[in-house]
């Protein structure tokens, strides 16, 4: 019996939402260029057809389950010495990228960010390690010359430094053994030069740092600069960009492989804190994990307990769950309510029972002055 023609279109459609299902749920890696060779390394990746005639290739590129997309400015000629400013996407200028680059990274919620630019004569393929959160820059091309505000970032004190995360030994080795002809080499002590090519580079270490925490839904594990020499040419600008590529994967890999986030048991409330425990397996004995508290009272303090026993006992409005408690402890929150204890947990030599954690914390303004976090449960075996 042949299908009927509304049976074939439903199974098309029902594969087509299957593959859709599948692609929204890969992670994506950022790409971002400016002038050429740098924009012309990674125009692959792009989606927009106009940019890209030749097709978009980073649909689970090489099958390595991630989505790559690429976003640059166009110049006129496309192999201009003396660029300007482009046009389009993140054009040379920092108030162009400044409104370009945050949209384009809350949208897609990048696993990792690499930040391409040209950089200085010759043919290297320089890893820079070093992005400060400038109160001077140099003048672009376009009033205002000037980031707004400056410095960009109001989180951290002016000169402030955030450092590459990509696997940058492990890129310079990849393009050593391919043999591609260009020179690759880690930036460890200058910085990214104070214009454009840092103020984006900056942008990126900033996102993948406030993101950092696994258990964000917009979680980025790496983001770095790379610099690229202006006579390497655009097809061995592609292939050292695909090597890159290929070793920042294999370290998103790496660190996806062995992060657990221990199980929310929920109970939140009164009030909005939230408790998270992320990082080796606490079955694993030598593994370490790290505790924090977001969305607290800011300058408050507040109480972690331990309890061997999941008891919700009423308290405060809400439930306490680790009842009875074998272990309490003071926490301090920062100006934003925050607490972070790296490597505060780690695996035990025997094997014992789950512990359940909250945390209790003051707050004036709630009705009985006082709030609990959601409950955890560390799992130990």
């Amino acid at each position: 019996m042949q299908p009927t023609a509304t049976a074939v279109v439903s199974f098309v459609l029902a594969v087509l939402g299957a593959v859709d299902s599948l692609a929204a749920q890969r992670p994506k890696i950022l790409l971002t260029g400016y002038w050429p060779p740098s924009n012309e390394a990674i125009r692959a990746f792009c989606t927009d057809p106009v940019q890209n005639p030749g097709g978009w290739i980073g649909a689970d590129w090489e099958g390595r389950g991630y989505d790559v997309h690429a976003f640059f400015p166009e110049f006129s000629p496309p192999n201009c010495t003396n660029c300007g400013t482009g046009t389009g996407n993140l054009e040379v200028d920092y108030q162009d990228t400044t409104a370009d680059f945050w949209p384009i990274a809350n949208s897609l919620r990048p696993i990792a960010i690499i930040t391409f630019s040209r950089g200085s004569p010759g043919v290297s393929w320089e890893l820079e390690m070093n992005q400060y959160n400038r109160s001077q820059w140099v003048n672009d091309f376009v009033a205002p010359l000037q980031p707004n505000p400056v410095p960009p970032d109001n989180s951290v004190p002016a000169g402030f430094l955030r450092r590459s995360t990509l696997p940058v030994q492990a890129i310079v080795n990849a393009i050593l053994t391919a043999g591609v002809p260009v020179n690759p080499g880690i930036c460890t002590t200058a910085d990214g030069g104070g214009f454009l090519s840092e103020f984006i580079a900056y942008l990126g270490v900033w996102y993948q740092a406030v993101h950092r925490w696994p258990g964000d839904p917009a979680w980025c594990a790496a983001a770095g600069h790379v610099h690229i020499g202006t006579t390497v040419s655009w097809p061995l600008a592609r292939q050292a960009a695909e090597i890159t590529l290929r070793q920042v994967m294999a370290h998103v890999d790496g660190i996806r492989a062995v992060t657990v986030c221990q199980q929310n048991l929920g109970f939140q409330g009164p009030g909005t804190s939230r408790l998270e425990a992320c990082g080796g397996s606490l079955a694993v004995f030598g593994n370490i994990a790290d505790l924090r508290v977001t969305a607290a009272l800011p300058n408050s303090v507040g109480i972690l307990a331990l309890g061997a026993q999941n008891q919700p006992t009423p308290l405060f409005g809400g439930f306490a769950v680790p009842v009875p408690a074998f272990y309490t402890g003071v926490v301090v929150f920062d100006a934003q309510g925050n607490w972070l204890a790296p490597g505060a947990l780690s695996a035990p030599p025997l094997p014992l029972t789950d512990v359940f954690a909250q945390v209790v914390h003051y707050d004036p303004l709630l009705p009985q002055q006082f709030g609990l976090s959601n409950a955890l449960r560390l799992v130990l075996q």
